[in-house]
């Protein structure tokens, strides 16, 4: 595993153009939700808002996986001249719109699929712990002010009492142990629908069993990402004081997410398209 750390790490910074397409998208998605904010107020806006960020996501995901699909196998050739290697590499932003084309559709099922199994999966786990755990008891106001500031969170934590206390956080162990098995499973989602079948519901089938049937090595590989997001997220919660740092560790973080999908399609290619 250590050689395929190593490997992705080298694929990222020869193709570290594969960035551009991701920091543009979250830009354009910024301002697009910025500007929903403040004009949708009716239900059929609301619906054509959504029905909007489905269609953006769904053609960046299918032209950018596709691009970093060809990053992996562009990492394959010898070039001669490091000019040729660079001129490869920036042909890479070509072939967005044939990863368009030709799995647009492909990643709009794979998101509405996702969007009901995750919803499935809540009320599932609602109602399980509403059976094991018990009512929280707090409504929309508070959580809302608990979401506002850290001030009002630690004010919030210290009005409750032991009891609300523990209930609270096994509330949260609950909700992060499903969002981590659910990660898991859907990890080689993506890389599956580029590489074998675009058929959403079938890759992710297909995925899940690839998963399983390689459990040891794919558990050490998401083991890796869940750690190194831990370590990201912790650092940067104390860049939000400071404007030069939030800055680098926003530079990081994007440097991590087209590292992190590179990891993923990289393993995926040696495990399951060269055997």
């Amino acid at each position: 595993m250590g050689k395929l750390f190593k490997d992705a790490i080298g694929i990222t910074n020869d193709c570290i153009i594969i960035a551009f397409p991701l920091i543009l998208f979250m830009w354009i998605l910024s301002l697009y939700v910025s500007f929903s904010r403040e004009t949708v107020n009716s239900l059929p806006l609301v619906l054509l808002s959504s029905v909007t960020v489905l269609v953006m996501t769904a053609a960046f995901l299918a032209g950018w996986f596709y691009m970093v699909k060809k990053a992996v196998k562009l990492s394959k050739q010898v070039f001669v001249l490091d000019t040729d290697r660079a001129k490869a590499t920036f042909n890479l932003l070509k072939t967005i719109p044939a990863g368009i084309g030709k799995y647009f559709l492909s990643y709009t099922g794979m998101i509405i699929i996702a969007v009901c199994i995750i919803a499935l999966a809540g009320a599932c786990v609602f109602q399980f712990g509403m059976h094991f755990i018990g009512k929280l008891d707090l409504n929309p106001e508070q959580l809302k002010n608990v979401l506002s500031s850290a001030a009002d969170m630690k004010a919030f934590l210290d009005s409750l009492s032991f009891e609300q206390l523990i209930k609270l956080n096994n509330w949260n162990m609950l909700f992060l142990a499903t969002t981590t098995v659910m990660s898991f499973l859907f990890m080689l989602w993506a890389p599956e629908i580029v590489f074998a079948s675009r058929n959403p519901f079938a890759a992710l089938v297909n995925s899940v069993k690839k998963i399983f049937h390689r459990f040891g090595r794919c558990l050490k590989l998401f083991v890796f990402i869940t750690v190194l997001n831990f370590i990201l997220s912790f650092i940067n919660t104390f860049s939000l004081f400071n404007p030069i740092l939030y800055f680098i560790m926003t530079v990081v973080y994007f440097y991590f997410l087209v590292y992190l999908v590179m990891l993923i399609f990289l393993y995926y290619e040696r495990e399951f398209v060269e055997e």
